[in-house]
C-alpha cells in the first residue's frame, strides 16, 4: 500500500506543470489516496479491536464441542443400556411363559395321574392315596418360586413322563412274554396228551389183535417168566419194541432231557434207553420188565431188526 502511494505521489509531482485539465485528475487521485489511507487505518483498528472476541469464541467453541462429544458418548451408553434392558425384559418374559407352561403341564399331568381308572399310575388304583394327596397342589409364594429354574422343572417333568412310559412298556413286555409262555405250555401239554393218547391207542390195538393166544418170541430178547399169560407177553413186547423204536431216533440231548423228566440217571445211550423203557413198562403195566441191553449199532438198525422179529414171530409158537 505504501509503495503504491509513493508511486502516485511521484506521478503527481511530475505532472504539476501540466495544465488545468489535469488538476481534476490530481484531485481525484488525492481523494483516492485519502480513501485508501482511511481504509488502511480502519483495517488496523478493526484487527486490534476484534482479536480478543475471536479468541474467546474459539475457547467457547472448543468447550461446546467437548460437551457435545461427552453428551454423544453418554447417549450411546444410555442407548446400549436400554437395548440390554429390553433384551433382559424379553428374556424374563420368555422365562415366565416357560415357567407358566411347565406349571400348567405339571398340573395336567397330576390330574391325569390322579384320575380314576388311569392304568398308567399306581396312585389311581389306591383309594387311600386319593384321600391323602389333594387334587391340586397349592402354589408357593412368589418369593419361593422365583428361584426355581423353569428349564430344570421342564427336564424333571420330561424324566417323569419317560419313566412312566418305560414302566408301561416293561409291563406290556412282561404281559406279552407271559402270554407267549402260556401258549407254549398249552401247546406242549396238548402235544404230550396227543402222544400219550396215541401210545395208549396203539398199545390197546396191539393187545386186541394179539387176542391173548400168541406167545411173542424174539431173537435178541430174553424170555419173561413162564407163569405170565401169552397175551400179556405179546403186549409187553410190542410196547417195548415201540418204545425202543421211538428212543432209537433220539439224540443225546433229547435223552438227557427225558432222563431229567422221568428221574433216571444218564450213563450211556444204550443203557439209558434200557432204563427208560423199563421205567415206562413198569409205569404202564405195573410190573418191571427184564429188557436186554442194546448197543449203539442195534439202536441204528432197530427198524430192520424189528422187521425180522415180526417176521420170525408171525406164527404162533407151540410149547
Amino acid at each position: 500500500m505504501n509503495a503504491r502511494l509513493d508511486s502516485m505521489y511521484e506521478v503527481v509531482r511530475g505532472q504539476k506543470q501540466n495544465g488545468a485539465a489535469e488538476e481534476q485528475k490530481i484531485d481525484s487521485l488525492f481523494k483516492e489516496v485519502e480513501e485508501l489511507r482511511l481504509a488502511q487505518g480502519g483495517e488496523r483498528n478493526d484487527g486490534a479491536s476484534t482479536s480478543w472476541p475471536a479468541i474467546r469464541d474459539d475457547a467457547l467453541l472448543a468447550r461446546i464441542m467437548q460437551e457435545h462429544e461427552e453428551m454423544k458418548a453418554k447417549q450411546e451408553t444410555v442407548t446400549a443400556v436400554n437395548q440390554r434392558v429390553e433384551a433382559l425384559e424379553a428374556s424374563l418374559k420368555a422365562i415366565k411363559q416357560q415357567h407358566e407352561a411347565a406349571l400348567k403341564d405339571n398340573e395336567d399331568w397330576k390330574k391325569e395321574a390322579l384320575r380314576t381308572g388311569n392304568k398308567r399310575s399306581r396312585l389311581a388304583t389306591s383309594p387311600s392315596s386319593q384321600l391323602k394327596i389333594p387334587s391340586s397342589v397349592p402354589r408357593r409364594p412368589s418369593a419361593e418360586t422365583g428361584s426355581v429354574d423353569p428349564t430344570q422343572l421342564a427336564q424333571l417333568h420330561t424324566l417323569q413322563v419317560n419313566a412312566l412310559k418305560q414302566l408301561r412298556l416293561q409291563e406290556l413286555n412282561q404281559r406279552w412274554e407271559a402270554e407267549q409262555e402260556n401258549v407254549r405250555l398249552k401247546e406242549e401239554l396238548a402235544k404230550r396228551e396227543a402222544e400219550r393218547t396215541t401210545l395208549k391207542s396203539a398199545f390197546q390195538q396191539q393187545l386186541n389183535s394179539a387176542g391173548g393166544s400168541v406167545l411173542k418170541t424174539t431173537r435178541d430178547k430174553k424170555k419173561v417168566g413162564d407163569g405170565e399169560e401169552v397175551g400179556g407177553k405179546n403186549g409187553r413186547e410190542n410196547f417195548i419194541r415201540e418204545a425202543r423204536k421211538e428212543l432209537a431216533s433220539k439224540k443225546k440231548n433229547d435223552l438227557v432231557e427225558i432222563c431229567m423228566k422221568e428221574g433216571i440217571k444218564y450213563s450211556t445211550i444204550p443203557r439209558t434207553i434200557t432204563d427208560i423203557i423199563e421205567k415206562r413198562v413198569e409205569k404202564a403195566l405195573g410190573k418191571k420188565a427184564t429188557i436186554q441191553n442194546v448197543s449203539e449199532d442195534d439202536c441204528d438198525d432197530d427198524g430192520k431188526n424189528d422187521g425180522r422179529d415180526s417176521t420170525n414171530s408171525s406164527g404162533p409158537s407151540r410149547a
